[in-house]
């Protein structure tokens, strides 16, 4: 992320700035979910769309990344990728203190309801809708954790010392 007005350059993965005049500072994050669309309308009646009226000849309709997330391969080097699973596994990424876990959503998608786990000893519960959707991620107290949607090459390559559950 690029930040106009100074000029900085923002690590979501690190959750920090990484150059310009804000290096080292936090990434404020702000909650937000991600849910299909038909779930997203049965929570919010009244939102607003974008129109797709542009003036540009483009179709809206269609992902530019269909085909990206097909193949395998990746288009940039991106160094070194742990084993643990594929490059272009999509996964749910949480860190707590200096702990980062790794999930795949593969793997917690099929589990509808509640996903309980640990990282170092504090105890999580990843809460899953019915149609496989994470809807939060909670402490041990019930509050809502920030949690980060990533593929496995690029919070492996940020997190090399995550840590990877293991679907029982």
């Amino acid at each position: 992320m690029y930040d106009h007005q100074t000029e900085s350059l923002w690590s979501q993965l690190l959750e920090k700035s990484v150059s310009g005049p804000m290096v080292g500072r936090p990434l404020i994050k702000l909650p937000s979910k991600r849910m299909k669309w038909k779930n997203w309308l049965k929570k919010n009646k009244r939102t607003f769309v974008l129109s797709d009226k542009t003036g540009f000849i483009r179709d809206y309709s269609t992902d530019p990344y269909k085909g990206y997330y097909r193949i395998g391969s990746l288009i940039f080097p991106v160094g070194k990728v742990r084993k643990d699973m594929r490059a272009k596994e999509r996964i749910l990424g949480i860190k707590i203190n200096q702990t980062a876990k790794a999930y795949r959503l593969s793997d917690i998608s099929i589990q509808k309801g509640i996903l309980t786990d640990s990282i170092n000893r504090n105890y999580i519960t990843i809460h899953i809708n019915k149609d496989g959707e994470v809807v939060d991620v909670t402490d041990q107290k019930g509050i809502s954790i920030t949690y980060i949607f990533s593929y496995w090459f690029a919070w492996q390559a940020f997190h090399p010392h995550t840590l990877v559950y293991k679907h029982p």
